[in-house]
């Protein structure tokens, strides 16, 4: 990777679901200042994992101004997406980057991610994105250590092979040493979810959810399997969530 282009890539928009003080995040930031000087951050003032594609709708979303181009937003992260270009920014970026999350955001778990969430609102107004995730990222920066590493090299190596329109890359970093990783894998979405745990909550009829319910066989090939060999698994996902099989059998019925 060492070829790869180290041209500017213009300005970039950053934002996420674990909060404007998460370890990735700021993670996220130190890799795209050396891909670009004109740098934003745009991200919720709070976790909000698990929110999907979650709009605010008949409330207000406040944006409040941190310094150094840096914004909390009180929404979710698709809203801190459209409220800061159509708001903050005085003009679209060249490439949002979501991330890096704490955890996972493969097979099942993508459509209920945040952190994708951000990069398709990006996407559906025609900005190049990518999603990254830290598989058992947590609370130590040290965690982060593969995504760190390789995270400029696989940014990259997404922006030289290109990304279409209304597509968003997905990428995953194993839980592994940096000198372990070995290398970017195309992968599919695993299939893993059968169940969550629900849990009691703290008072009368309240519950929470608790841990995924997951299968631990993966399918060959998938995002979850290439992780577990050693690979950043990259995934595209396209906007269009047509079942194309089961919608080609579809018959026409007239009344």
């Amino acid at each position: 990777m060492s070829s790869l282009s180290s041209r500017p890539v213009g300005r970039i928009l950053i934002s996420n679901d674990d909060g404007i003080d998460a370890i990735g995040i700021g993670i996220l930031g130190e890799i795209a200042s050396r891909l670009s000087d004109d740098i934003w951050v745009i991200a919720p003032n709070g976790n909000r994992s698990g929110m999907s594609r979650a709009i605010t709708l008949h409330r207000d979303v406040t944006i409040e101004p941190l310094g150094n181009n840096r914004f909390s937003c009180s929404g979710t992260p698709s809203d801190c997406v459209i409220m800061g270009m159509a708001r903050v920014l005085d003009r679209k970026p060249d490439l949002v980057l979501s991330g890096i999350n704490a955890g996972m955001n493969a097979a099942d778990d993508v459509l209920y991610s945040g952190t994708i969430a951000a990069a398709m609102e990006a996407s559906l107004m025609g900005v190049p994105s990518i999603a990254l995730s830290q598989r058992n990222g947590r609370l130590d920066p040290d965690d982060f250590a593969a995504a760190a590493a390789h995270g400029e090299a696989v940014i990259r190596h997404i922006l030289k092979t290109g990304i279409p329109p209304r597509t968003v890359m997905n990428v995953n970093f194993p839980p592994v040493a940096p000198d372990a990783v070995r290398g970017i894998m195309p992968a599919s979405l695993d299939n893993h979810k059968f169940g969550d745990q629900v849990i009691d909550g703290d008072g009368p009829n309240s519950y929470r959810l608790g841990p995924m319910m997951a299968r631990q066989e993966t399918i060959a090939g998938s995002d979850r399997a290439v992780m577990d060999e050693g690979w950043i698994s990259l995934t595209a996902l396209g906007m269009d969530i047509t079942a194309s099989t089961a919608q080609s059998a579809l018959v026409q019925l007239d009344f």
